[in-house]
This record gives C-alpha cells, structure tokens and sequence, in this order.
C-alpha cells in the first residue's frame, strides 16, 4: 500500500474510490455520508470539479488536494482530502475523509490525515483545520481526537437522510 498527494492523473481511480465508498455503511452500519447509499451523483460533473480544484493554487478560492491510500494495483481505498469553501476563508481549509471498509481500523486513515496535515502546516497561508463528523461514529472522534482536533459544538439534528436524523459534531486543529 502507498500512501501520497493524489496527482491529476489520479482523478479516475479517485471518482471509483467515491463510487465504491459512497454505498458502504459507516460505524456499526450507519451512514458513513449525508447522502443516501442510493442516490444518484452526476460523477463527470464531480469528475470535472474535483479535478479543476486539484488544479488551483492554495491562495486561490476552491482549492483541494487529496492524500490517497493506493494499493498495489493503482486502486484507490482511502482518501483525505482538505480544500478551501470561500475566498474570506482562505487561512482555513476543511477535512473529508472516506477510507472504504476493506482498510479500516488498519491506520491507514491515521497515517493520511498526519500527511495532510503536515502539507497544511507546510502552506504559509493556512492557520486552521475544520472538520465535522457524526456523533455516533466513535472511531472518528478517537482518531481525530489523538491528532489534537478539539470540539467546538454538535448540531442537533443538522443532516436527515433517508428520514434518519444524524447530530453533527464540529472540530477544529490550529495549524500554527
């Protein structure tokens, strides 16, 4: 397995990546998204976005860059990425994470957050790192909580999906 920076000719295996993810159960069977399993992406569109935000500066609005698990064969299982929400927010970046069920609890997604956030801490612009997660997934609030992400607040009831209400928990990481 490699971990790296997704490069743009990375952008296929990637969309497969959130094809395959998007349809697995997060922590103990609940929803690991805020979409339904079954709902229906335009993936070239995604395809296209993902891609022309790889593309853009740190400075610039609409930044991302993924750090990705990569097995032998040029599959993607995992990926962290971070990217810029607004121009106002340009010292800030903002987590995801999708590592699929077949690599987890192995740390890997440990060891692709520490990458992402030594690239973030390498970036003379960014000073923060938001994320969010839901309350019941513990495994995700031990990892992020081992890497010095501290909670800020939980909104109740802020995702319904498929008529299943989820509490959203709010962290936050300085960066220098």
């Amino acid at each position: 397995m490699q971990l790296r920076l997704a490069l743009e000719s990375d952008i296929d295996a990637l969309i497969d990546h959130n094809r395959r993810h998007i349809k697995e159960p997060g922590f103990e069977g609940k929803l690991a998204h805020p979409f339904s399993p079954n709902h229906e992406f335009d993936w070239e569109k995604r395809k296209t976005d993902k891609l022309a935000a790889m593309k853009k500066s740190v400075t610039e609005e609409g930044w991302l860059r993924s750090f990705v698990l990569v097995d032998s064969d040029g599959t993607i299982l995992g990926e962290a990425n971070i990217k810029n929400i607004f121009s106002g927010a340009l010292h800030r970046c903002q987590l995801g994470m999708g590592m699929e069920e077949s690599v987890r609890g192995q740390g890997y997604g440990k060891r692709l957050l520490r990458m992402a956030i030594e690239w973030a801490r390498d970036q003379d612009s960014l000073y923060w790192m938001d994320l969010s997660y839901f309350a019941f997934n513990l495994p995700a609030k031990k990892l992020y909580t081992s890497l010095g992400f501290i909670e800020l607040f939980t909104y109740e009831d802020r995702i319904r999906v498929d008529g299943v209400s989820i509490d959203d928990v709010q962290m936050v990481l300085k960066l220098k």
